[in-house]
């Protein structure tokens, strides 16, 4: 996900924030809000999780431009299928094969996906129904 840097100026100037401020309130070093600010950092957990908090209310539609695919996630694996009985309404867990750190789990009832990566916790709303894992590598 792509944030879109236009609109959270525009938030930052309504709440006259700085990008000192900007950074405490994402609970994150200047430096990253400042790189941010000026298009050098894209969407990682820290980003994505550090805007949420800093404006829970509004929508991840406002703060980012959301891609029309399935996320990818580093690794060598290509595909990873997700099967689940009918009956089940739960949160299965999706295991990266080459990250410890990084967690994911999907809600295919609810439509969520949570990705964890430490103390970040990303959480994604999408049309409930089947979803897609796909692995690859930027190598």
């Amino acid at each position: 996900m792509k944030p879109n840097v236009e609109r959270i100026k525009e938030l930052m100037a309504v709440r006259r924030w700085s990008a000192s401020e900007l950074a405490r309130q994402m609970g994150v070093s200047r430096s990253e809000a400042t790189r941010l600010l000026n298009g050098k950092r894209n969407g990682g957990n820290k980003v994505i999780s550090g805007l949420i908090k800093a404006f829970p209310d509004e929508s991840l539609e406002t703060l980012f431009f959301l891609p029309s695919m399935y996320p990818i996630v580093n690794t060598a694996s290509n595909d990873v299928s997700i099967r689940k009985l009918p009956s089940e309404h739960q949160s299965i867990p999706i295991k990266h094969p080459n990250a410890h750190q990084l967690a994911c789990t999907v809600n295919e009832d609810d439509g969520l996906v949570e990705i964890k990566q430490g103390k970040c916790i990303t959480t994604l709303v999408i049309p409930p129904g089947p979803v897609g894992i796909k692995y690859s590598t930027n190598n």
